[in-house]
């Protein structure tokens, strides 16, 4: 019997590590989330209200826009000095 009860105080012995060692655990685990929570609540700090996809859109249609405005405007140019060059020639007839 007496054997019976050390081996059954050694149980307790190691159930009792083994309850420290989840406690320990446990604590580790809890730092890590107040660590995770203060990182996310940093992270919700930055704005994250614009939409990319719609700016870049924008871009390209102001591009375009700007590049048909020079395409009109240099045909407007071309017209112009065609009008400039044949005026010369109207009055030589």
């Amino acid at each position: 019997m007496e054997v019976h009860n050390a081996e059954g105080a050694a149980t307790n012995k190691q159930r009792l590590e083994v309850l420290e060692e989840q406690e320990e655990l446990i604590q580790d685990e809890n730092k890590q989330e107040e660590s995770a929570k203060e990182v996310g609540a940093s992270a919700s700090k930055v704005k994250d209200d614009e939409d990319l996809d719609d700016k870049e859109e924008a871009r390209k249609a102001e591009a375009e826009t700007d590049q048909a405005e020079e395409t009109a405007e240099a045909q407007e140019e071309r017209q112009a000095e065609e009008k400039q060059e044949q005026k010369p020639n109207d009055t030589k007839n």
